[in-house]
């Protein structure tokens, strides 16, 4: 019989997770401020700092600390205690649909019960709590357990329990969404398992995390334990006037949900060892038959699952390894998401750093790998202005009637991207922070160097407390401006085989960088249709237009320095926003950008009538670079001048024409030798012949020598795109050599690539290679990071210094002395005696030993074979008398 066969005799030796946090050392409280995450003494130097990693590194848990400090709250006396102010502990929410007389509820923890229980991790004293007779790690755990034990799980997904056709789906539903508040409950339940007390700890894995729900109209409900169904990448089916309608899940849901289950298997396996709960073999084929004759779940026919060491088609964990290998093959659906990214990556965040299966902890941080530089390359100290699909709605695309860009690009609060504060956590690159707020705000609430906190601290918890971190080669990008010169292009094209899994990768559209350290240009891109098809009978869902991929200006980012670039409008623009078919914004090479139109803003127009604004025909040219002269440097000390040698500077030659414009960046930062009149000089010379007419190729040399072809229209419907501009012909310069790196990737001429260039490549499917070209090895030139998941069941990371990490292959075994079941040598099947486990694992492998002890005696690493032993939450003892 199945399920008996499953648990004769079969038991693990733990209920506890197997996994063990590495303890911070303890701050002071006084550090800190409640209403921001506090960086006042956890910043690197604005410019000059010596070793920014190493230092970034070292402010780590600081950076860390002021986050739980935001999020947990000021220290005014024991607001925290229930039920007094029990909405800061948990949610109430209550589900309703349209034909739903009574509305559902579900009540479940806050991020700030994660911020409570990091607090006494963080801080020596705990000030709220300081009439208390009790030390704070017990206040912590009774109030947190109090808050867990009143909770019950929620809907996951798209909705929410009372939408059941076609009329709930077109006029109104409630979301479920409980999937996003699981995130913060599994590092509760991993983390911080020990911070609770035994009822609470069995309730948040056994019903907070197993039981939440997945309901969708046509599909029959399942939870986030056990196994997946068919339907597992859809919301729902619908059949208005019988005619059938798959709704696809959107991608973000999938993953949360994908996680949870996952994860909470693990712990549910711990508990109970049923097929259903392991998470390499739970595929829904013949093996499980039985299961499901006596459950009422729709049986699913698949292949057989024979005992094999690698995880099985349809099981949990090889349907994340195929979404995985899916990210690294063509990006995200969901991309650039104002502001799903965040829930994105709080899955892939839980997964890297609790999956007990080697083959999901590497592919997941390798996917967080791709993601930090793809982010690195598409940013200018965290500011960011990219094409993104989700959420298309104000202020996340705020515009004026021209089409420029008006949102924020640094606080997400007011519509920027949503990553910001997560990397200045992870990375320390805090400076576009210093002194970010106007002094006419409350000046109870200034702060030199801090994160807006608007209460919202705990978005960034799950990534701060997590293990991640950013690898050295692309860490130093974020940190070492001088090492920030390349030119960058990323391709997402159609996938048609995978329309209805993760969300449909239905677009092809381009992201172009090109980045100086003074400077970065972005291309704007162009739109892209629904990620999930809206209509039903030719109506579109409510919201429908927000699911759409957006186009944004093409954009000129100065390096922050005394100017504060923190919205769109601070920025030069070219070209214009669009939702629809509109614009192909791609006109960027390196320290160059075009568009049908142009818009300058303040602090160009204000050098009117100085020096620093010289007007020359269809020419104007810009110097934010150094003084002309010592005297006119002291009489024009005004925002909007960088006047200082050794910092961010630049020139611009600006021309505008029949309504089109183009735009030359010179790094004075990079190129201090050369001065205002030489690049002026030198511009007119190089492009005498220049002229920009509608839908007309013309021809362009930059200072370095590079040299290419363009063209820019509006209002021709060229190729049905109404307007934009295209740099083609790209060659790089092969007499001057001032900046070598530009034309590594070959990012200017290939385009059919997901990425190439300076810094991202992809050789083949599913390989991504990052390099960091002023990091040079003993054996290369430069430092590569290697990301290969060709192989899906095998994972296979190369570091900056060659050290190879593959998954699978028994490079990790698990080592249960107690265990009585079949042994191939993961969490779910581990080896019971230390003969087997060093038999079977690989050269340079790893054992992991589940708590317990054995009378077993061996020579452990006999014939010269490596490995390394490891108990992840210890309490193993070996050779027992």
């Amino acid at each position: 019989m199945l399920a008996q066969e499953q648990k004769d005799n079969q038991h693990m030796s733990s209920h506890h997770p197997y996994y063990r946090k590495v303890q911070p050392a303890k701050r002071a409280e006084s550090d800190f401020r409640g209403d921001c995450i506090y960086f006042e003494k956890a910043h690197l130097a604005a410019f000059d700092e010596p070793d920014a990693v190493a230092t970034a590194n070292a402010q780590f848990d600081h950076r860390v600390a002021a986050a739980v400090h935001a999020y947990a709250g000021p220290p005014d006396g024991a607001f925290w205690e229930l039920p007094h102010d029990r909405d800061t502990l948990l949610e109430r929410k209550t589900y309703y649909g349209v034909l739903a007389a009574v509305g559902a509820f579900a009540t479940y923890p806050t991020t700030k019960c994660l911020a409570i229980l990091a607090y006494p991790h963080y801080f020596a004293t705990w000030e709220a709590f300081s009439l208390h007779s009790e030390p704070p790690e017990a206040v912590a755990r009774s109030l947190v357990s109090e808050a867990i034990l009143a909770s019950s799980p929620g809907w996951c997904g798209t909705f929410g329990p009372n939408v059941n056709s076609a009329v709930d789906v077109i006029a109104h539903f409630t979301e479920g969404n409980y999937d996003m508040s699981q995130m913060h409950l599994l590092p509760m339940a991993y983390c911080y398992y020990d911070d609770l007390l035994p009822a609470a700890q069995e309730h948040l894995i056994t019903s907070l995390l197993a039981g939440g729900t997945v309901h969708g109209p046509g599909n029959d409900d399942t939870h986030t334990s056990g196994f997946f169904l068919e339907t597992w990448s859809r919301a729902g089916m619908i059949s208005p006037l019988g005619i059938k309608k798959s709704i696809g899940e959107t991608e973000n849901h999938i993953l949360m949900i994908m996680a949870t289950r996952y994860l909470t298997n693990q712990l549910l396996y711990q508990r109970d060892p049923q097929l259903q709960f392991d998470n390499r073999r739970n595929s829904l084929g013949e093996v499980a038959a039985e299961y499901f004759a006596t459950h009422p779940v729709p049986l699913v026919t698949v292949s057989p699952v024979p005992p094999h060491k690698d995880p099985t088609p349809g099981s949990c964990a090889f349907l994340l390894l195929d979404l995985l290998q899916r990210i690294l093959r063509d990006d995200f659906s969901e991309y650039n998401a104002k502001s799903y990214q965040k829930e994105t990556r709080r899955a892939l965040v839980n997964l890297c750093n609790y999956a007990y299966d080697h083959e999901i902890r590497l592919a997941a941080r390798m996917v967080l790998d791709y993601i930090s530089a793809h982010f690195v390359v598409s940013t200018n100290d965290l500011r960011r202005l990219v094409p993104f699909r989700r959420l298309n709605e104000y202020p996340k695309n705020a515009r004026d009637d021209q089409g420029f860009m008006t949102t924020a690009i640094l606080d997400r609060q007011d519509g920027a991207d949503p990553m910001g504060p997560t990397f200045a956590i992870l990375a320390g690159n805090v400076r576009a922070y210093e002194m970010q707020h106007p002094p006419q705000q409350d000046p109870d609430k200034q702060w030199s160097w801090g994160i807006r906190g608007d209460g919202d601290g705990g978005d960034h918890l799950v990534d701060a407390l997590s293990d991640y971190r950013i690898p050295p080669s692309i860490h130093d990008l974020f940190v070492n401006d001088l090492h920030r010169r390349f030119h960058q292009r990323l391709h997402r094209t159609v996938r048609d085989d995978e329309a209805e899994v993760g969300g449909h990768r239905n677009c092809d559209n381009m992201e172009i960088f090109a980045s100086s350290p003074s400077y970065l240009i972005t291309a704007g891109g162009q739109p892209a249709p629904y990620a999930i098809d809206p209509y039903i009978l030719g109506i579109p869902a409510p919201g429908s237009e927000k699911q759409v991929g957006v186009a944004v200006t093409t954009t000129f980012m100065p390096t922050t320095y005394r100017h504060r670039a923190i919205y769109a409008q601070d920025l030069i623009q070219f070209s214009f926003f669009a939702e629809y078919g509109d614009v192909r914004n791609y006109g960027v090479a390196p320290d160059f950008a075009c568009g049908p139109q142009i818009k300058l803003p303040a602090w160009v127009n204000h050098l009117q009538g100085t020096p620093y604004y010289v007007s020359d025909g269809n020419f104007i040219f810009i110097n934010q670079g150094t003084p002309i002269d010592s005297q006119e440097a002291k009489l024009l000390q005004r925002p909007g001048f960088t006047t200082n040698e050794g910092r961010p500077g630049f020139y611009l030659a600006i021309y505008q024409e029949n309504g089109l414009g183009l735009m030359e960046a010179f790094d004075t930062w990079l190129h201090p030798g050369v001065n205002f009149n030489e690049f002026q000089a030198l511009v007119r010379y190089r492009n005498r012949a220049l002229s920009l007419q509608n839908n007309v190729e013309a021809h362009y040399m930059t200072w370095n020598g590079n040299e290419f072809d363009f063209v820019i229209w509006f209002g021709l419907n060229l190729n049905g795109v109404l307007a934009g501009a295209e740099v083609m012909n790209l060659k790089y310069s092969d007499l001057d050599r001032n900046d070598p790196h530009d034309a590594f990737g070959n990012a200017g001429n290939v385009t059919n690539k997901f990425l190439n260039g300076t810094v991202m490549n992809s050789p083949s499917d599913a390989v991504v290679e990052i390099t960091n070209h002023y990091l040079p090895t003993k054996s290369a030139p430069y430092t590569t990071l290697t990301l290969d998941m060709h192989d899906l069941l095998h994972p296979r990371r190369i570091s900056e210094t060659g050290e190879i990490e593959q998954a699978g292959f028994d490079n990790e075994v698990w080592l249960d002395f107690d265990w009585k079941g079949p042994n191939m040598g993961d969490a779910c099947q581990p080896f019971s005696t230390i003969a087997g486990a060093t038999a079977a694992v690989a050269d340079g492998g790893v054992i992991k030993i589940i708590p317990g002890q054995t009378r077993e005696r061996t020579t452990i690493g006999a014939g010269g074979k490596r490995m390394k032993l490891v108990a992840p939450i210890g309490d193993v003892t070996i050779g027992v008398r």
